[in-house]
């Protein structure tokens, strides 16, 4: 209102604020996305610990009888139990460090560079904090995903291997 006042008759003024995360409100609205995308990303994690679930069940229905013979030279319910949830924790952790890999590897080529920044000079750098957060999370699903199928592994007897 007082640029306005101080222009000659004819000129016109627009103005807009460039503070829109100093609105009222937006720390409440920023929240619920927050959670409205955590709840997602759980849901996702929670469908994907399933299935690694289920897949690790069957693999220790396959080695039943692998798990009968390191009974049968004395391996104990400790060694059996970290030996099939180390199985789980490597393999997500390794699938992890790849798709973090994968994903600065694409981000930084050439083609999806210039197809997505194509007007900024500076691009911008790649969220290591989302990768590390990425990294812990699929190391928790696979040692959550790896206790059931360990469980199961422990119950295994030497008879019931002898059996398959």
């Amino acid at each position: 209102m007082d640029l306005r006042a101080q222009l000659p008759p004819g000129l016109e003024v627009s103005v807009s604020r460039t503070d829109w995360a100093a609105q009222p409100g937006f720390e409440q609205s920023f929240l619920m996305m927050q959670l409205v995308t955590g709840g997602v990303a759980g849901i996702v994690l929670l469908l994907g610990g399933l299935s690694l679930v289920n897949i690790q069940l069957v693999a220790m229905r396959q080695r039943i009888r692998e798990i009968g013979v390191r009974r049968s030279f004395g391996a104990s319910d400790g060694r059996i139990f970290a030996s099939v949830m180390l199985e789980s924790v490597v393999a997500t952790t390794a699938a992890g460090v790849i798709g973090i890999a994968v994903a600065v590897a694409v981000l930084r080529s050439p083609w999806v560079t210039q197809s997505l920044f194509s007007g900024l000079q500076d691009v911008p750098p790649f969220p290591f904090g989302a990768a590390i957060v990425g990294l812990v999370a699929s190391v928790a699903v696979g040692a959550l995903a790896g206790l059931i199928p360990a469980l199961v592994a422990l119950r295994v007897r030497v008879i019931d291997a002898i059996r398959f």
